[in-house]
């Protein structure tokens, strides 16, 4: 055999060896560890897509701060009468204060927040991305290394319905994550749609007020 024929087929052993999955932690453990992470975070800034239609929810994107208290603020373009509408809000002390384009605020009833998207759900234990992570099923590692990895697996109707409302069907989620924490999750819907949510600024220190 020639030393060609004998560095390409020991280049050829090592590219396969490299791309194995094999190679690749442990889906299911890595989403695990990220659902423990999740349990103990406090606070973060996290961002909400929405492409395609979603039945009984009405936000197509949002972005704010919240706690594990309940307490968010941000801004989020509501769907209206086929209008897209940017809203400002405050969600604190049981109220949700609303403002739209003209005018003030205007204080609501916080459970009202849930008829259009309630941003508090993604540190629930009981609702949000910790228990979507715990409760995955088939999770398979796509990519790892330098502290990330990327992750993807079916969740449960019931399972994913407190995180993003309107789900009739099991979902597709791919997961991405860093130093344990989830940093961003999309959701694929069996009629197309697709929901993003993207988490950062974890366990940094805000405070919400009501507004005047």
């Amino acid at each position: 055999m020639s030393r060609r024929r004998v560095l390409v087929g020991a280049f050829a052993l090592l590219l396969a060896s490299c791309t194995s999955s094999g190679d690749l932690p442990d889906g299911a453990q890595l989403l695990d560890k990220s659902a423990a992470a999740m349990r103990s975070v406090d606070s973060t800034h996290f961002t909400v897509k929405v492409d395609g239609e979603l039945p009984d929810v009405t936000v197509k994107d949002a972005e704010g701060d919240l706690n594990a208290k309940g307490e968010s603020k941000g801004r989020a373009k509501v769907e209206q009468f086929g209008q897209l509408l940017e809203v400002e809000y405050v969600l604190v002390d049981r109220d949700l204060y609303v403002k739209g384009p003209t005018g003030g605020f205007t204080k609501l009833p916080a459970a009202l927040a849930g008829q259009v998207y309630d941003p508090t759900a993604i540190l629930d234990p009981e609702r949000g991305v910790a228990k979507v992570l715990d409760r995955a099923e088939g999770a398979k590692t796509v990519s790892a290394g330098d502290g990330a990895a990327v992750v993807e697996a079916t969740v449960p109707k019931d399972v994913v319905a407190g995180l993003v409302p309107g789900i009739g069907d099991d979902v597709r989620g791919r997961f991405s994550l860093k130093d344990d924490k989830l940093t961003d999750a999309v959701f694929e819907l069996s009629g197309g749609a697709k929901v993003a949510i993207g988490l950062s600024d974890f366990n940094k220190s805000f405070t919400v007020s009501p507004p005047r």
